[in-house]
């Protein structure tokens, strides 16, 4: 088990975590390795991809995490949460990801989905969420960008959400919903909210954005069957969403023109730089997985560790986490300081895409290295590696894919227009 004094070491000296926020990353980390570790097949359903398997142990692990306070750790102690830095949430969800990226997807997007609503400084809308999500019982969200008509569209700063199909119309005090999303994270299973990126009239650019949160019973709302994928099989659902004249509460809507669009930027950003701690906790579990595959397995006579080229390779992965690590810290502390602008803003926008692209390159290279050094055995079911490089793909891939977070990198030393 690795002592508090260990993670720090890990996490750069963990200088913005207090002892009871290193507490808590302590007890995540020991949870992960006796109640995650050894079922990490089973949250695939096994061989055979059982779904009854795969749900039973999810739910069990689910709410192994609500009960060690993983759930309810961000929120401030008045809403019945735990109060723990910003930091230390990023030690949590990368300890997380190391036993499996989709539960700590799941768990993430519940935070991820509040964050509109404390940028916006809206505590109405935090009072009829956070209690719920703060409760004893497992829970979820969902985020809802992402449309058939554009890809990555919603996400692009650039098009200023004129490409936004999914269309709010104020009828007396109420929001009328019609449009279409796809494949975000929590569809048909989140049981608190839905954000939706909606705009009142595409033509209106960022002064038509507006950011709404749906009831997961609201009428109207209808779903596709979860899309059958190549990783995160049963932990992260996806599917189409349907609104169909969607009536919510005119008080819904996160902020008003303009800023919403921002907000939106914002998401995007905290979004990515999230994503660098999923990467990061699938990357570390790989290179002790073939650290000590390459320890036990001989090379004539002599373990494969202690033959150079295999060593190079080795202390090669180690390089590339540990900066991968420092640079997604680094950039994580930028914005908590408040001293460079929103998340959303081209300076720091640029530094979490870029850090999401980095980070998540290094993990698939990581993972694909594991796989090579262990041979037939990485490409084995039961050694894991395998599984971590089909769940680590989608990471790279969500909200806008390398390219695009290529091109919001760029956008922090320049601007251009499509």
């Amino acid at each position: 088990m690795a002592s508090i004094a260990d993670l720090r070491k890990k996490y750069l000296g963990a200088v913005d975590a207090t002892d009871e926020d290193m507490r808590i990353v302590s007890a995540v980390r020991e949870f992960v390795d006796k109640e995650i570790m050894p079922y990490r097949q089973d949250l695939d359903g096994g061989w055979h991809r059982d779904e009854k398997l795969a749900k039973e142990t999810f739910e069990r692990i689910h709410q192994g995490l609500v009960d060690i306070g993983v759930q309810r750790a961000i929120y401030p102690e008045k809403f019945g949460g735990l109060g723990v830095s910003g930091f230390a949430s990023e030690m949590i969800y990368e300890e997380i990801s190391r036993g499996d990226a989709g539960i700590a997807t799941h768990m993430g997007i519940i935070n991820w989905v509040m964050m509109p609503a404390f940028i916006a400084g809206r505590m109405d809308l935090l009072k009829k969420f956070i209690p719920i999500i703060c409760d004893d019982k497992p829970h979820g969200c969902c985020m809802a960008i992402t449309e058939p008509s554009g890809g990555a569209n919603s996400e692009d700063p650039t098009q200023h959400g004129r490409t936004i199909k999914t269309i709010a119309e104020l009828d007396g005090d109420e929001w009328v919903i019609n449009g279409h999303k796809i494949w975000p994270s929590g569809a048909s299973v989140a049981d608190v909210a839905y954000c939706s990126v909606c705009t009142t009239d595409p033509d209106l650019g960022d002064e038509g954005v507006a950011l709404i949160y749906v009831p997961p019973d609201a009428n109207g709302m209808s779903f596709s069957k979860p899309f059958e994928k190549m990783g995160m099989c049963w932990t992260d659902t996806n599917t189409e969403i349907f609104f169909d004249n969607v009536r919510v509460p005119k008080e819904n809507r996160v902020a008003g023109p303009g800023e919403d669009a921002k907000i939106l930027h914002d998401i995007v950003g905290m979004g990515r730089i999230g994503t660098c701690g999923f990467a990061l906790g699938a990357a570390q579990a790989c290179f002790e997985i073939v650290l000590d595959w390459t320890k036990q397995r001989e090379i004539a006579g002599r373990p494969v560790r202690a033959r150079s080229l295999h060593a190079g390779i080795l202390g090669e992965m180690a390089l590339k986490i540990e900066s991968a690590r420092a640079y997604s810290i680094q950039v994580n502390r930028m914005i908590r300081t408040g001293l460079y602008g929103r998340p959303g803003e081209p300076l720091l926008l640029s530094k979490c895409s870029a850090a999401k692209a980095y980070v998540c390159d290094i993990t698939l290279w990581v993972a694909n290295k594991a796989m090579e050094l262990m041979g037939s055995y990485g490409f084995a079911f039961n050694y894991d590696v395998e599984k971590y490089l089909r769940d680590v793909k989608i990471l790279q891939l969500w909200l806008g894919g390398p390219q695009r977070a290529i091109l919001d990198t760029a956008l922090g030393y320049y601007q251009f227009e499509w």
